[in-house]
C-alpha cells in the first residue's frame, strides 16, 4: 500500500496492507494499491504501465501482479492486470469494480470505503478463481459443507427439481464476502460443468451466508429468455424479509423456488383481451415492462392503432400462433402483434390488411406493411438478441415500431399514391424529373466531403464550392428546374458554383474576415499540443515510495475510470 501524500487515514492504510500481504502469502498474487500525488504521463493508462513495468509486479514465472492506481487530483482510477491474471480478473470485471464500487464511494465523499471495498473485490475475485475453494466447498451437485442451511433444505430442493430431468443442477454454499466473488465462483463452476457434460442444459446456483447474504445463478443459453441477468439479480435483491430476520435458509430456499418458477412456466393463464404487454411468466423486469408499456400507449394514442406484445411459450408454428392471438384481440381493427416465444427464443411480428394509420384529422390512410415492420423491429433488437437480454429486446421492439410508424406517416398516403400512379399511367408525366448521369451523382456525393475538407482546413474556396453545389441540387429538386435536361443543369451548376465561391472568398478577403475564419476553423479541428508528458522525473521513479516486485509484466489488460 503506497500513499506518499497520505490521502487515506493511517488505520485504513494499515488495514489495506494487512489484506494485501495476507493475500500474497496465500496465493503469491502481488496486488499493490498506489495513490499517486499526480500523473506524470499523458494518461492514467500510460502511468499504470510505467509503474507496473518499473516495479515488475507479480512473480516472474507467473506474471500474477495487479496495480490498483488512484490519481485523486486528476480524478482518475485504473486497475492494471498482469498477463497471468487476465483470464481471472477480466477487463469487464475490473470495469465493474471501478464503476460500481470505487467511483460511487469517492463521489459520495468516502474514499476510504472506495479503496477498501475495491481492494476486497479484487482480492476476492482472485480468491474465487482458486481451485481449492470450489473443490473443498462444492464436492457434490448439492453441497453445504459448512452446514449453513437447515438439514431438511437440500432434500426439499432435490424433490422440487425431479420434474426437470433433462437439466443438470449444481447447488453450492460458498463462504464469500463480495458479489463479485460469488459471481466469479458461479461462472467457474458452470464452465466446469459444461466441460464435463457439454450437451446438457446446466444451472449453477450459489449463495453465501456472508455480507448480509449474497447469491448468483448461471444458466445455459436455453434459459436466458426466461431467466435474464436482470431477473437473477432481482431474485436475490428482493429477499428483504429473509435478510432482515437473519434467515439464510429461507433466503436460499425461496430464491431457488423463484428460479424454478421462471424456468418451469407451470402457471395456467388466459390471454387477456386488450393492448399493452402480456407477461404471465414475469420474464420482464419492472423497468423494462414499464418503459415498453409507456411507449406502446404513446403510439396507440398518436396513430390510433392497437399494439400488443406477448411473452409466451409457443407451439412450433410461430406464424399461426401470432395470427391467432392477433385475430383474437383485434379482429378487423387496426393492430400490431409482437410475439416473443420464450421457449423457442424467437420473435414474430404480425399485422394484417386491416391495419392502417391515419393523420390526426382522420385523413391520409397508410397501410402497415408487415415485412417492412418486421425488418425494422428485428434491426432494432439485433444487438440485444445476441446477448439474450429480454428486457432491452422488449424496449427496443417498441421503439422499432415507433420508428416504423413515424417513417410510414412521412410517406405518401394511399390516396396520393393512387393519384400519382393514375397520372403517370395517363401519360401526364411533365413533372417527372429525369435522372442525371452517374458521374454527376458521384460528384454530388463527393461535394459533401469537399465541403467538410474546406471547413476543416480553412479553405474558403473549397467550402463555398461544395456548399453552393449542394444548395443548387436541393433547389432543383424543389423548383423542378430543367427537369428534362439534368446533365445540362449539372454542368451549369458546376460552373456557377465555382464563380460564386470565388466571388464570396474575394469579398471576405477584402473586408478582412478570411484570415479570422480560417484560423478559427483550423484551431477548432486541430487541438493544441499538450506538454503534460514532458515533465522530467516521475514520482514512481524519483520518490522514495516504491515497490519491489518479483519481475512480472503488465498484460495491458484492466480498466480505467474517472469522476
Amino acid at each position: 500500500m503506497i500513499d506518499p501524500s497520505v490521502y487515506l487515514p493511517l488505520e485504513v492504510k494499515s488495514k489495506l496492507e494487512t489484506m494485501l500481504l495476507e493475500a500474497e502469502k496465500a496465493t503469491t498474487n502481488q496486488v499493490v494499491v498506489f495513490i499517486t500525488k499526480k500523473l506524470n504521463e499523458d494518461t492514467i493508462e500510460k502511468e499504470a504501465i510505467a509503474v507496473f513495468e518499473k516495479w515488475k509486479l507479480g512473480q516472474k514465472d507467473k506474471d500474477n501482479g495487479i496495480l490498483f492506481l488512484l490519481a485523486p487530483n486528476e480524478r482518475k482510477v485504473r486497475i492494471e492486470v498482469g498477463y497471468g491474471l487476465e483470464s481471472v480478473l477480466t477487463d469487464l470485471v475490473a470495469k465493474r469494480i471501478i464503476d460500481e464500487i470505487v467511483i460511487p464511494n469517492i463521489k459520495s465523499g468516502n474514499p476510504s470505503l472506495a479503496m477498501l471495498n475495491g481492494t476486497s473485490a479484487i482480492l476476492e475475485h482472485l480468491h474465487s478463481g482458486s481451485p481449492n475453494l470450489t473443490n473443498q466447498n462444492c464436492p457434490n451437485s448439492f453441497s453445504d459443507t459448512n452446514g449453513d442451511l437447515h438439514p431438511d433444505t437440500i432434500p426439499f430442493l432435490q424433490r422440487e427439481i425431479k420434474s426437470l430431468k433433462s437439466v443438470d443442477f449444481y447447488f453450492c454454499i460458498l463462504p464469500l464476502d463480495t458479489q463479485f466473488g460469488v459471481e466469479a465462483a458461479t461462472n467457474k463452476l458452470y464452465l466446469h460443468r459444461q466441460k464435463s457434460s457439454s450437451n446438457t442444459k446446466s444451472i449453477v446456483f450459489v449463495t453465501s451466508p456472508n455480507s448480509d447474504y449474497l447469491g448468483s445463478i448461471v444458466t445455459s443459453h436455453e434459459f436466458n429468455w426466461s431467466l435474464s441477468q436482470n431477473k437473477i439479480r432481482t431474485i436475490f435483491r428482493n429477499r428483504y424479509q429473509e435478510r432482515h430476520s437473519g434467515d439464510f435458509t429461507n433466503f436460499t430456499y425461496r430464491a431457488f423456488l423463484d428460479m424454478l418458477d421462471h424456468i418451469k412456466h407451470n402457471q395456467k393463464f388466459e390471454l387477456e383481451k386488450g393492448t399493452g404487454i402480456f407477461d404471465p411468466y414475469d420474464a420482464l423486469e419492472t423497468f423494462s415492462f414499464t418503459r415498453t408499456k409507456e411507449t406502446i400507449q404513446k403510439l396507440e394514442n398518436k396513430y390510433k392503432v392497437g399494439i400488443q406484445i406477448l411473452l409466451l411459450d409457443t407451439k412450433y408454428d410461430l406464424s399461426d400462433e401470432a395470427k391467432n392471438f392477433h385475430n383474437l384481440n383485434f379482429g378487423k381493427s387496426p393492430g400490431i402483434t409482437l410475439l416473443f416465444s420464450l421457449n423457442q427464443k424467437k420473435i414474430f411480428v404480425f399485422t394484417d390488411e386491416y391495419s392502417i394509420i391515419q393523420d390526426p384529422d382522420g385523413t391520409n390512410p397508410k397501410t402497415i406493411i408487415n415485412h417492412t415492420l418486421n425488418e425494422m423491429v428485428n434491426s432494432a433488437i439485433a444487438s440485444d438478441f445476441k446477448s439474450a437480454d429480454i428486457d432491452w429486446m422488449s424496449i427496443r421492439s417498441a421503439e422499432g415500431i415507433d420508428s416504423y410508424l413515424n417513417h410510414l406517416q412521412d410517406q405518401k398516403s394511399l390516396v396520393e399514391s393512387r393519384v400519382s400512379e393514375a397520372t403517370i399511367k395517363s401519360g401526364s408525366n411533365k413533372y417527372k424529373m429525369a435522372e442525371a448521369h452517374f458521374i454527376f451523382n458521384l460528384i454530388f456525393a463527393l461535394m459533401f466531403f469537399v465541403t467538410w475538407v474546406g471547413l476543416a482546413s480553412g479553405e474558403g474556396i473549397l467550402f463555398f464550392y461544395g456548399l453552393f453545389y449542394i444548395i443548387g441540387q436541393i433547389v432543383r429538386g424543389k423548383l423542378l428546374l430543367i427537369p428534362d435536361s439534368p446533365n445540362l443543369y449539372q454542368m451549369i451548376l458546376l460552373l456557377a458554383s465555382a464563380i460564386l465561391s470565388y466571388l464570396f472568398v474575394t469579398f471576405f478577403r477584402k473586408i478582412g474576415w478570411a484570415n479570422k475564419v480560417s484560423t478559427s476553423t483550423q484551431d477548432f479541428f486541430t487541438p493544441s499540443s499538450s506538454s503534460s508528458g514532458s515533465n522530467s522525473g516521475s514520482s514512481y521513479r524519483s520518490s522514495s515510495s516504491s515497490y519491489s516486485g518479483g519481475g512480472g509484466r503488465s498484460g495491458g489488460g484492466g480498466a480505467s475510470g474517472s469522476w
